[in-house]
């Protein structure tokens, strides 16, 4: 899976999963990916088995530029 990819995937299971945790594991740029998240909190965010560090309560625009930032 590329980046823009991967930013729609989380996306969509973040619109789908409105007032509920949702998870993504998988594998975007040859980098294995793991999310526990709730809205935009990525309350467990690693990748390639490393902690990405991140906040609760964050825009979209800034949720989808982590994403993206954090798998290139």
């Amino acid at each position: 899976m590329d980046t823009q990819d991967f930013i729609k995937t989380v996306n969509k299971l973040r619109l789908e999963n409105k007032g509920k945790w949702y998870t993504f594991a998988g594998v975007v740029n040859d980098k294995s990916v793991v999310i526990k998240a709730y809205g935009t909190w990525l309350q467990v965010f690693k990748v390639d088995g490393l902690i990405v560090p991140t906040v609760s309560d964050i825009s979209i625009k800034d949720f989808k530029e982590i994403l993206g930032n954090s798998v290139n």
